[in-house]
């Protein structure tokens, strides 16, 4: 029930952002149309609902992503991303003990629109798609498994300087997603393709980016 109420609060503030900047641009004065890009790094940690295979078989450690943001000021925006997370593989009935390692790279893509909230505060709304894979062992004797991985999510940005050296502004990140995860191209016996190849996960994020002017 938490997990649903959260979902539909994101979509609600994706869908009300574009009429809310509208509003906050002309109290705070921000540059319309003004090009933009902003690499960034997060330390993340991602969470897999329980009940099924991701959330059941694996114990999450942390991780990180790298970012780099898109944009014309006042218009929606588009982004690419690169991270990995720690994880230990639980006892379970699918990998028979025979592996001792586990890494989770995923890269993608997302849009993004961002709105002005103080002077220095500004929240944005995410929907992403990435390439999950959870890698097991090493060359040559690795086993992959492969997810589509749909998210979205709500990021507060606040300035910690601005117009740095006059060529950037230094921001503060810390936000939340929450994702659906499909694992489609997975061969698995009809009883156990939901459990596999299903999942939903919580992701909290912390990080820098720097914005260059």
């Amino acid at each position: 029930m938490i997990r649903r109420s959260l979902l539909v609060v994101l979509i609600l503030l994706w869908v009300t952002f574009p009429a809310f900047s509208q509003e906050m641009k002309k109290e705070v004065g921000i540059p319309k149309g003004q090009f933009t890009f902003a690499p960034g790094a997060e330390l993340l940690y991602r969470s897999y609902e329980k009940g099924s295979f991701l959330g059941d078989t694996y114990g999450m450690g942390p991780g990180f992503r790298l970012k780099v943001d898109f944009e014309f000021s006042g218009y929606p925006g588009i982004g690419v991303y690169f991270g990995t997370q720690k994880a230990s593989i639980q006892p379970n009935r699918f990998l028979g003990g025979f592996f001792k390692e586990v890494r989770m790279p995923e890269s993608g893509i997302y849009l993004f629109h961002q709105v002005p909230v103080f002077e220095n505060l500004s929240l944005r709304g995410e929907l992403g798609y990435g390439q999950l894979q959870v890698i097991h062992g090493l060359s040559p004797s690795r086993f992959i498994l492969d997810y589509a991985h749909f998210s979205g999510g709500l990021v507060a940005n606040y300035t910690l300087a601005k117009e740095v050296f006059g060529i950037f502004d230094l921001n503060l990140i810390i936000g939340g997603n929450y994702g659906f995860l499909n694992g489609n191209k997975i061969v698995i016996n009809d009883l156990d393709r939901t459990y596999v190849q299903r999942a939903t996960a919580v992701q909290g994020v912390f990080g820098i980016k720097v914005r260059y002017l």
